[in-house]
């Protein structure tokens, strides 16, 4: 006989129930639990239970991102809580079949993707497995550096910079005197540390200043006693290529991410 389920919101009477879900495996829960900690007046999250157990979770953040999670039995009834037309999704991939009941997806989160979907892969490293390759000249950023970092890359990743600076680290690798690569992490939880804003300036790539600057981040990281993660696009190579050489390794966690309008 087949045990039901039932949704409820989260509540100050499961919440330390699902965060204990969601403890135990906080690479694949990892924006989950940082929305709450930090963004806790932008989201909005819908529990399955089956008894006392969590078995599956809707995230939405921010009136604009759907997450779900878990049991796939549960991903239909969730999606009813959700009254977004147009959200951005990112779901596991064997939810797919019954998000698309709901939701029709119309362009990738990442623009290399081919079709209208992004799968990422989530990866990691470790001291035992991580392999630096440091060839420019490379520093720690600091406040003192927004300015250049602006001027460079544009606010959006300026505003990425700050925050890394703020809560988490960033370092740049320099061309001459200039500064041309970046890689930051603007969120830390625990001891997981989630590698963003990896960005060159368009006309120095392909000479290794992104790999120098990742490797200078990660360094740092594992000094400090974290686990870098990252999630990369299955579709972008030469990412991918880059951060398998640093010794970034699959975590066996896939997720889509795709844009949608509700049918």
């Amino acid at each position: 006989m087949k045990t039901s389920f039932r949704v409820l919101p989260l509540e100050g009477a499961n919440e330390k129930q699902f965060f204990d879900f969601l403890e135990k495996d906080r690479v694949l829960h990892f924006f989950t639990i940082y929305d709450l900690e930090y963004m806790r007046e932008k989201t909005e999250v819908w529990l399955a239970l089956r008894d006392a157990e969590v078995i599956g979770y809707l995230l939405e953040f921010d009136k604009r991102i759907i997450q779900t999670r878990g049991d796939t039995k549960t991903v239909a009834k969730l999606l009813r809580f959700a009254d977004l037309d147009e959200p951005v999704l990112i779901i596991e991939p064997h939810h797919l079949a019954v998000v698309r009941k709901v939701f029709r997806p119309i362009e990738p989160t990442d623009r290399s993707s081919k079709g209208r979907m992004t799968t990422f892969l989530v990866l990691k490293t470790e001291a035992e497995t991580f392999r630096p390759a440091i060839r420019h000249r490379v520093g720690r950023l600091g406040t003192e550096d927004l300015e250049e970092v602006s001027k460079s890359f544009g606010e959006d990743l300026a505003k990425t910079v700050e925050k890394a600076i703020q809560g988490g680290a960033a370092f740049g690798a320099y061309d001459g005197g200039s500064l041309a690569s970046l890689a930051t992490v603007p969120q830390i939880i625990e001891n997981v540390a989630l590698i963003r804003g990896v960005y060159t300036v368009p006309s120095l790539r392909n000479r290794g200043l992104a790999t120098s600057a990742s490797s200078a981040l990660v360094a740092e990281l594992i000094r400090l006693g974290k686990e870098p993660v990252l999630w990369v696009a299955r579709d972008t190579l030469p990412a991918r290529r880059l951060y398998e050489k640093l010794g970034f390794r699959e975590t066996g966690h896939v997720l889509l991410g795709f844009r949608a309008k509700r049918l």
